[in-house]
């Protein structure tokens, strides 16, 4: 199970974020890239993983509170916001060994 999620400010408005892949049942580590432009032309981009594991619902105020805490770091402006979470699950168990 692979899912991504994707948001953007560029995205139409009423249209939540693109969503491919299964969403997770349990709460798992997302691994983040996001990207922050200033009117001034300065490009902020960072790509980490959450510290503590989330469910969907949860990984929304998760990233705002990076964001904002990125943006203060960059000026405080910022004319285009994205990120990218990612989440891989476990392996599926097997009946039996191999064959």
């Amino acid at each position: 199970m692979t899912c991504t999620i994707f948001h953007s400010t560029e995205l139409p408005p009423g249209r939540g974020a693109q969503v491919k892949g299964s969403l997770p049942r349990k709460r798992v580590r997302w691994a983040v890239e996001y990207l922050i432009k200033t009117p001034d032309g300065r490009t902020l981009m960072q790509s980490t993983k959450t510290i503590q594991s989330a469910t969907y619902d949860e990984l929304y105020p998760i990233m705002d509170a990076t964001i904002d805490a990125l943006g203060n770091e960059a000026g405080g402006l910022a004319t285009f916001v994205s990120w990218r979470a990612t989440a891989h699950g476990g392996k599926k168990k097997r009946k039996g060994g191999r064959k």
